[in-house]
């Protein structure tokens, strides 16, 4: 008797193998399985290598027929599915329909496969690419802000106004006593910075140095800590010294203290230059990204596979766990579902990208290693130290090597587009990727 094979095209990307076979295949099997064992066997009353093949079937028998039945189904599978050219996301079951020798030995899988995709470029499809350049004013404005942040602080006698700094210690309680985390000595705090939860630095403003006073605040029900979302507290608060801040000048002086030696404010100025053009590129190719992505998504349908969906709600979950593990925390993610619809998003840009890879057969060189390591590193005070330490990194040198083949991919894209450029300003073109303080940070670090 030969095999027999039907595959079944169920709901979706669902498909049902069954195949039925003589036990020929199953009892070769178990015998090469017999005489295995028996070459190295060491049973009690039996010489090594000497145990008859009876004794090894009465012990051994019912689990290498099982071994030998699943070893049999793994490799008839994998045949049909080469033969068939089905691209398996998954085998989600397997049941066994016949497995006694009184009839021909039967089983079935069940599995999803993998979409047809017929991929379509954006030939003949309108793609705005957002465009931006940068003006003397955006470097006037993070001087500002530069300025703002890195004022003279004076002590003062006079009573804490928004905008003045505050020298404190305090001692948070809950229900009478103290919680973790709610102690501070000698803290500095910008009254209206927002830094503390809502109420607590509004409660401040009117205080003098040497000055006591207990606050009443509640936690916000979205605080990061669950022990304390929602939570009404009180604060004993010492006020230790009140700072005035006064505006520095715009000078070489000021060009020292953010770490630029020489060529004073024109030097400040390029190295600022330098760190918006960083951000601005990032902004612009994320932005770029996402609408050659919902582009592709618009003339693109196809199914798209449960168990890929549920693997990256896993992934995402994992994520989201092992950075909250990073901060000590311990999160428990009880409703997967929230994850549903960015991991369908995720798959399906996945999908799009692999099929832009099989078609535009790109690779990733040396060279764009390099200029993305560059790029990235540029904003380090050793730029040569760090990309050696992603060159020593299997791993690190991956994922560079994944956004480079990304970016290619998108470039790629790009050029199959009839492109109509959106210019806008510095400001519009990274609003939403980050907000002022951010800016701060960034190119505050260029100077440290």
């Amino acid at each position: 008797m030969t095999s027999a094979v039907q595959l079944e095209s169920l709901e979706g990307l669902k498909r049902k193998l069954t195949i039925e076979m003589p036990w020929d295949d199953i009892d070769a099997t178990v015998k090469t399985e017999v005489k295995k064992i028996t070459s190295t066997a060491r049973i009690d009353g039996f010489r090594p290598g000497k145990v008859p093949e009876k004794v090894i079937v009465q012990r051994y028998g019912t689990a290498i027929r099982q071994d030998a039945m699943q070893k049999i189904i793994d490799k008839k599978l994998k045949e049909e599915f080469e033969e068939r050219k089905l691209s398996v996301v998954e085998i989600t079951a397997v049941d066994l329909e016949q497995s006694e020798p009184s009839a021909p030995f039967k089983f079935s899988a069940l599995f999803e496969v993998l979409p047809e995709i017929n991929f379509k470029d954006l030939t003949g499809q309108v793609v705005q690419k957002r465009v931006a350049t940068i003006e003397e004013k955006d470097i006037d404005e993070v001087l500002a802000r530069l300025q703002k942040q890195y004022k003279e602080w004076i002590e003062v006698d006079t009573a804490a106004a928004l905008e003045d700094k505050l020298v404190i210690d305090f001692v948070g309680y809950r229900d009478g006593e103290p919680f973790a985390g709610g102690k501070a000595e000698g803290a500095e705090l910008i009254l209206g910075s927002k830094q503390f939860i809502p109420g607590f630095e509004d409660s401040l403003v009117g205080m003098k140095s040497g000055e006591k006073r207990t606050i009443n605040v509640t936690f916000p029900e979205a605080y990061h800590e669950p022990t304390l979302a929602g939570v009404a507290t009180t604060f004993d608060v010492t006020v230790h010294k009140v700072l005035t801040g006064k505006m520095r000048e715009l000078n070489e002086a000021f060009a020292e203290l953010l770490g630029v030696k020489e060529g004073g404010l024109e030097a400040l100025r390029a190295e600022l230059r330098q760190g918006l053009e960083r951000e601005l590129a990032v902004a612009l190719r994320e932005e770029n990204k996402k609408r050659v992505l919902a582009k592709l998504k618009e003339i693109n349908h196809f199914e798209v596979p449960n168990a890929l969906i549920q693997e990256e709600m896993q992934r995402m979950a994992q994520a989201i766990q092992a950075q909250a593990a990073k901060q000590k925390q311990n999160i428990q993610i009880n409703d997967m579902s929230r994850f549903t619809e960015q991991a369908r998003n995720n798959v399906i840009v996945g999908l799009l990208m692999r099929e832009a890879m099989i078609l535009f057969n790109l690779k990733v060189e040396s060279s764009h290693i390099t200029k993305l390591l560059e790029e990235k590193m540029s904003a380090y005070e050793n730029p040569a130290q760090m990309m050696q330490l992603y060159y020593n990194s299997e791993e690190l040198i991956e994922q560079i090597k994944g956004e480079a083949m990304e970016m290619l991919l998108i470039d790629a894209l790009l050029d199959t587009a009839q492109i109509e450029e959106e210019h806008v300003s510095f400001e519009k073109a990274i609003h939403g990727a980050h907000d002022h303080d951010h800016h701060n940070h960034d190119h505050n670090h260029d100077h440290e």
